[in-house]
């Protein structure tokens, strides 16, 4: 699975969160390779992108969409436990 969700389809509505250890699990698998995602319960195939975000969050508490390129941020949603998570996927290091 593991795409990005065609704009104009109908958002899933998520059943619950991930844990906090598994929304790492998920951040790590996504920095690995983000076209292989596993759900940390259900396995692979099953996490879809729903939408990239930029990873400020206006006063009124809505995101812009943008590209996933720099910083951004990554709505993901698992088919078959019906959870969703969004993980700062482009974070930049100050070295």
């Amino acid at each position: 699975m593991n795409r990005l969700r065609e704009s104009g389809d109908p958002l899933p509505q998520p059943k619950g969160p991930f844990s906090d250890a598994e929304a790492l699990e998920l951040l790590l698998a996504y920095r690995k390779d983000p076209s292989n995602v596993p759900c940390p319960r259900c396995g692979p195939d099953q996490i879809e992108v729903l939408a990239f975000i930029e990873p400020e969050i206006d006063p009124n508490g809505f995101a812009s969409m943008t590209e996933p390129e720099g910083e951004y941020a990554a709505a993901l949603y698992c088919h078959t436990c019906q959870r969703a998570v969004g993980i700062l996927a482009g974070a930049s290091r100050e070295d």
